[in-house]
């Protein structure tokens, strides 16, 4: 689940979901090779804090879901690689050839499993890292108290098939027949969505434990700024037999960037210049091509300096300059989070969740005590 990427799997899985599978896609290979460990029993291909991962059950999800993708009713979804149904042409193909060949061959389930695990192809491989990543996040979750509830689950599936729905243009079908349209199994996206709101929960709970109040339509807020960007200049090589240049004054850069932004709030409070138009002609990021417009934040997202004006100035008010690790900034609150939409707030966490997912995984990955038998240099973030 994890692994898969494309418009498809974006939009049947939760942006949380999609977000941490990208990350998750991105982590770094082992630094050398790990002696191959000798497993508990001989169906067991991995174990995650002592919780037993079969060849059976990867064997299971792995020809289910291939079934689905070639059975997709509309065909530009379905899966043209095939690499389960290329591990049952193999069994055949030994069957038919050689000089015990054979004109009517048979092909039992063990057979395919057999020639899945000892081929150890990427399918296989990808399979059973993304059980150990969904177990090991899930008993992170249970450690940590974070159980999400059936009615939250399956409104969460909903969700998720229904996003595919509208992006897909399937606009009429019942939730079975869009899964059924593109290959996709139902019990594939549950599992995934389960593990997505144990992530987000966990995500949640340690920022609701940092902020110390639950979340609420108070921590978010909407905001634009504009920043006069502080950025130490070049590293210079010194010439031969010449000393090391000095470091760069940066209390230096950060007067200077100073007076920039003073001058700004000047002009805007005279009212030579708009903010949006100030943001786009003077900002130093990408904001500018926004007039400014940060778009729906919650708290914990940005910078501390940067977050206590933003959450504690007057709306609709420029506020007075905010010095943080980025440079110097304006801020004008154009609405509190009690005037945000839920839509918009909502939207405002999956992109934190995006940016916190990662990370945690990562941690949750490294406390695990995980052993891989099918691929043990596989990477344990």
């Amino acid at each position: 689940m994890f692994r898969r990427h494309g418009s498809v799997h974006a939009a049947l899985a939760l942006a949380a979901l999609a977000a941490t599978g990208a990350a998750l896609g991105q982590a770094k290979p082992a630094s050398k090779p790990a002696a191959a460990p000798k497993p508990p029993a001989p169906d067991v291909v991995a174990v995650v804090n002592g919780e037993r991962i079969t060849r059976g059950a990867i064997a299971e999800q792995l020809i289910a879901d291939q079934v689905a993708r070639i059975s997709a009713l509309d065909e530009r979804y379905a899966d043209r690689a095939r690499p389960v149904a290329a591990a049952v042409g193999s069994v055949l193909l030994k069957q038919l050839a050689g000089p015990k060949a054979r004109r009517q061959v048979t092909v039992t389930r063990a057979a395919v499993e057999e020639a899945l695990f000892d081929d150890k192809s990427a399918v296989v491989k990808d399979a059973v890292q993304n059980w150990i990543r969904e177990i090991a996040i899930r008993q992170a979750a249970k450690q940590a108290g974070v159980t999400p509830k059936a009615p939250e689950a399956t409104a969460a599936f909903v969700k998720a098939v229904d996003t595919a729905r509208k992006q897909l243009n399937l606009t009429g079908m019942s939730d079975a027949k869009v899964l059924a349209t593109l290959g996709y199994r139902s019990e594939t996206i549950r599992r995934g969505v389960d593990t997505s709101l144990c992530l987000e929960g966990m995500v949640r709970k340690d920022l609701e434990a940092k902020m110390g109040h639950k979340l609420s339509a108070s921590d978010y807020v909407d905001a634009r700024h504009i920043l006069i960007r502080v950025s130490p200049p070049p590293p210079t090589v010194p010439q031969a037999g010449q000393p090391a240049p000095p470091a760069p004054d940066m209390e230096k850069l950060f007067a200077e960037a100073k007076t920039k932004i003073d001058a700004i709030a000047a002009d805007i409070a005279a009212g030579r210049k708009t903010f949006e138009k100030s943001a786009t002609e003077l900002s130093d990021d990408g904001t500018k091509f926004k007039e400014g417009k940060l778009d729906v934040f919650v708290r914990g997202q940005m910078d501390a300096e940067f977050e206590k004006a933003a959450f504690t100035q007057e709306v609709g008010k420029v506020g007075a300059p905010v010095r943080s690790q980025f440079g110097w900034h304006l801020i004008r609150v154009d609405r509190p989070g009690k005037e945000i939409p839920s839509a918009e707030r909502d939207q405002a966490w999956q992109n934190y969740m995006r940016s916190k997912a990662p990370a945690t995984v990562s941690g949750i990955m490294k406390k695990s005590k995980i052993t891989n038998f099918i691929d043990p240099t596989a990477p344990i973030e």
